[in-house]
């Protein structure tokens, strides 16, 4: 077992946790720690991502439901609970001392990633003060039927986002403000340093698309301890100029940190550069070794551009070393495209009966127009918010492959009696020949059987991710039929 894992096990024994909040409430907690509003033991797990759900009292994010805190800060100022919104990216401190993915907030800090005007909206993308930032299926807005075109010139918004690997920022949420005047505010790191300004990078990795040449306006001055590296928000009067150059009216310094050095640590982004043994995620650098779980995927499908979540410890230099790395977009599927409509990225299609379609970010490794109705093909992407169909990622003819259709994704259902899985909303049936296998090993070895009573004892509806393959040749073209050749737990989500 490593060491991280045992850390993780040791935090959610109930038993354990509840000694450990005795003795450091004995003791008085550890010095520098942010103590919780009845005074306990200091936090021990920490979140960094979208606020994907909410309700009275709790919010989830990076798959962990947490009980919201009595503590509450949005732009630095304490806010009641209430203001908090899906698409918020957050930092969350928490106690974690369960065995499920619950955990007791401490604090929860929104910032937003950029405020402006906007200059400019379409469907895809919006200009706030010169900055470009993108919108995509899971974009929340204010008027989610319009979306981003419901944005007009001159009004005031939000921004809650995360870096691309575009050198842009993608929102995951938009929301209309007011009283910026115009002023643009954007968060980034610092590099170049001099005496009259400095270069910002929306992510350490930046390459020039997402790099800015930030010059001081007349009377400023850099804060105290400034270095490169430093995290900042720079704002300006006039927003970003030709030539990636900003006129700051102020900036000031900030923590990008996604936890404390030694805790345990989640953090849920884009990946902007980097393969699987080292890449940046939310301006995160995270490692991973032999013994890091992958979910949904395999190290090789790691890819700048896909959405992943990464958990491990933070590290006193800042990198987090992975125990878990999930896919964010977990859907795979296999088989015959059919029902195709449409042209270049936007182009439509099923795969196994499940609706698939593209968008400005899907990876078109085969081009969509040289796709035709009856190729083979394989799908990476996520499920849209009706659960039930497919942003593609990437998209790739399979002309040659083995025959087997491949349905992979979030299983919603499941009977067990009846031998049936549920994913994407197509029911997967098994009998006594399908082979059933727990998770795959990091190197693609399919994983060790197992009876299935067991399989569908380690399910949980809305959690599982679920691989089912069909046998050689099946006819999947309108959905599965007949039993699975194997089915196999692929993680969680």
């Amino acid at each position: 077992m490593t060491s991280t894992t045992t850390l993780r096990s040791l935090l959610r024994s109930p038993a354990t946790f509840a000694l450990l909040c005795a003795a450091l409430a004995a003791c008085g907690g550890s010095p520098g720690s942010t103590p919780s509003p009845a005074g306990g033991a200091t936090p021990n797990l920490f979140l960094q991502g979208a606020i994907t759900s909410r309700s009275a009292g709790q919010i989830e994010v990076a798959g962990v439901t947490v009980t919201t805190p009595a503590t509450v800060h949005i732009e630095g100022a304490e806010h009641p609970e209430s203001e908090l919104k899906t698409g918020m990216v957050v930092r969350v401190k928490a106690h974690s001392g369960g065995t499920t993915r619950h955990a007791e907030g401490v604090e929860v800090e929104f910032e937003d990633a950029a405020t402006g005007t906007v200059r400019t909206a379409s469907a895809t993308s919006v200009d706030v003060g010169g900055q470009v930032v993108h919108v995509d299926d899971s974009t929340e807005l204010d008027d989610s039927i319009h979306g981003a075109a419901s944005l007009a010139s001159g009004d005031d918004v939000r921004v809650s986002a995360v870096p691309d690997d575009h050198g842009g920022l993608r929102a995951t949420r938009i929301e209309r403000t007011s009283g910026r005047a115009g002023q643009l505010e954007l968060k980034g790191w610092v590099s170049s340093l001099g005496s009259t300004g400095f270069t910002l990078k929306l992510t350490p990795d930046a390459t020039a698309a997402g790099t800015y040449a930030v010059t001081l306006a007349s009377g400023v001055a850099l804060p105290t301890g400034l270095a490169d590296g430093a995290f900042v928000e720079v704002r300006s009067a006039s927003g970003v100029q030709a030539g990636q150059a900003i006129v700051a009216s102020a900036v000031v310094l900030e923590d990008g940190r996604p936890g404390e050095a030694g805790g345990e640590t989640e953090v849920e982004g884009i990946v902007t550069s980097g393969i699987s043994a080292s890449f940046v995620i939310a301006g995160t650098t995270v490692t991973t070794s032999a013994t890091t779980r992958w979910d949904g995927g395999l190290p090789a499908d790691l890819l700048p551009g896909l959405k992943v979540e990464a958990e491990g410890v933070l590290g006193a230099d800042g990198v987090l070393q992975a125990s878990k790395v999930a896919f964010r977009a977990s859907v795979r599927l296999i088989g015959t495209l059919a029902a195709k409509a449409g042209s270049g990225a936007a182009a439509s299609f099923t795969v196994n009966g499940v609706p698939v379609r593209g968008d400005a970010f899907t990876d078109w490794r085969t081009s969509a127009d040289a796709l035709a109705n009856g190729d083979q093909v394989e799908v990476r992407g996520q499920a849209d918010r009706t659960g039930i169909a497919v942003v593609a990622t990437r998209v790739d003819a399979k002309n040659g492959g083995n025959g087997r259709p491949v349905l992979q994704g979030l299983a919603t259902a499941f009977d067990a009696a009846a031998g049936t899985v549920t994913i994407l909303g197509m029911k997967v049936g098994s009998d006594g020949s399908t082979e059933i296998r727990g998770h795959e090993t990091t190197s693609g070895v399919d994983g060790a059987l197992m009876a299935r009573a067991d399989f569908f004892a380690a399910l949980t509806a809305g959690v599982s991710i679920v691989k089912a393959t069909g046998v050689k040749n099946a006819d999947w073209s309108a959905g599965p039929t007949g039993a699975a050749r194997s089915l196999e737990v692929e993680g969680e989500r």
